[in-house]
């Protein structure tokens, strides 16, 4: 995996003005963080007893949304930045990806990847391993491409040069397709992701559940 250093402050709080992402002051905005949030635990039916991981947490909002709604949460994280950085709230909560098989010996009931996935080498044997540290399910949200290798349906995305995939649903679907899962996908998840809505087909939404 790469070491981390492009995910740095002009990554998070600079973003459109350098050129390097989206983000413009990435801060805790909970009237946003914590409706989507539910919206999850509602479509995951995630239980109070459920323990859960958020991979590529950044600076840790998910994180606190979770627990402020009453949820064990945890976050990896490969940016030294945005831990660093990170919600004083929860940055207790939160670990470096510096060795990934230290994150192998953990187990948590769900995994969310959120907007995380097509940032990562190797994608698909992520995936896999992520799934092997979920005893419920895992939850990821990619953007989408018109075909494999070309453009981005959500044309804002071209503008985060850390982006490494573009894949169609169907692609992103295969990483997950393993015996003794379930796998559901969709353009839409009610409450989760909700910018960029008029692009119907920008975001995908894999639910991958354990069956055995």
């Amino acid at each position: 995996m790469s070491d981390g250093s492009v995910y740095d402050g002009d990554y998070f709080l600079r973003g459109r003005e350098t050129s390097k992402s989206l983000y413009t002051h990435y801060r805790w905005l909970p009237d946003l963080t914590k409706p989507m949030v539910a919206a999850m635990v509602s479509h995951l039916d995630i239980k109070p007893s459920h323990m859960i991981l958020d991979f590529g947490c950044a600076r840790g909002y998910v994180v606190r949304a979770f627990r402020e709604l009453g949820y064990s949460a945890f976050g990896y994280d490969i940016s030294q930045w945005a831990l660093e950085n990170a919600d004083e709230v929860v940055k207790k909560n939160m670990w470096l990806i510096a060795n990934w098989s230290t994150v192998m010996l953990a187990s948590f009931d769900w995994v969310i990847a959120k907007d995380v996935l097509e940032h990562v080498e190797c994608a698909a044997d992520i995936v896999l391993d992520l799934m092997a540290v979920a005893r419920k399910g895992v939850f990821a949200v990619v953007p989408l491409a018109y075909h494999d290798g070309g453009h981005y349906v959500v044309r804002e995305y071209e503008e985060d040069v850390t982006h490494i995939h573009r894949l169609t649903l169907a692609s992103w679907v295969r990483f997950f397709t393993k015996e003794g899962w379930s796998v559901e996908a969709s353009y839409r998840v009610p409450g989760v992701k909700c910018n960029y809505a008029q692009y119907k087909m920008g975001n995908g939404f894999i639910t991958a559940r354990r069956i055995k």
